[in-house]
């Protein structure tokens, strides 16, 4: 059972070409993304979900800046805003966290991974061999950028007998379950709450709340059918649906944040 769950911020995107959020709209906008872990209060320990950013940014923003031609979409973390400052301001160490759920496998959801020494970690079977063991070489992206290799090491030398592999529906713990969403990436999946005020997801299938109010796919999906699939089951199921990256998470759920 939930007991109760917190959101934090844990670093910053800048600006980024609308087209990337809108799936072909908005091309001369810049919009703003924010990054977010989640905590999560439960009968069988606490669950985290992401670990912030990776500690060395540099390879990140040169193919930012390489990609968009600018510098407004650096990837940014403050010093409050690393895993191990987040957690304690609930007064917790990473060695309190029993579970910690890894969606998507990206930079910014695997940087604090290392800290974590007792910890399961979840990730999405069918994520884990596309994303993470995929011997091929990803065709859009250098897997030292999204999983950096003291990641890496870490995941397949000391952390290995502690990976757990989740199904396209599965349950991490009673009261948190994931759905795997696709969308935009195949390590992708939703995680779904069920508190006392009723069901509440959180999915990076959308980037903002606006994809999901007008049914926009989000720009960078591996397929945009996934988004919409997402959509309409999430909302169908939840309550709330907590979009991944929108800078407004802090003032629409600021009753959830740290």
């Amino acid at each position: 059972m939930i007991r109760r769950f917190w959101l934090a911020k844990v670093g910053d995107h800048g600006e980024v070409p609308g087209a990337e959020v809108y799936w072909m709209r908005d091309f001369d906008k810049w919009v703003r993304l924010s990054f977010y872990s989640l905590i999560i209060d439960t009968d069988d320990g606490y669950v985290l979900v992401g670990t912030g950013l990776v500690r060395d940014l540099t390879l990140r923003n040169r193919f930012l800046r390489e990609w968009a031609g600018s510098d407004r979409c650096r990837f940014t973390v403050q010093d409050s805003e690393r895993i191990e400052n987040v957690l304690r301001r609930l007064n917790l160490t990473p060695d309190d966290v029993a579970h910690v759920v890894i969606t998507p496998v990206q930079d910014y959801t695997v940087g604090g991974l290392d800290l974590f020494k007792r910890a399961k970690i979840y990730f999405s079977r069918r994520g884990w061999f596309e994303d993470v063991v995929n011997p091929r070489p990803s065709p859009f992206l250098n897997r030292d950028v999204y999983l950096p290799r003291y990641v890496r090491d870490y995941l397949f030398e000391e952390a290995w007998g502690r990976i757990i592999l989740l199904n396209d529906e599965d349950k991490v713990v009673d009261g948190v379950d994931v759905k795997w969403t696709g969308c935009h990436h195949r390590s992708s999946m939703a995680i779904i709450m069920h508190t006392r005020e009723g069901v509440i997801s959180l999915t990076d299938a959308a980037f903002t709340m606006r994809n999901l109010q007008e049914n926009i796919p989000i720009g960078i999906a591996e397929d945009i059918y996934e988004c919409l699939n997402a959509y309409e089951y999430l909302k169908n199921v939840s309550k709330v649906v907590i979009p991944a990256y929108d800078p407004d998470n802090v003032v629409r759920f600021r009753e959830w944040f740290i």
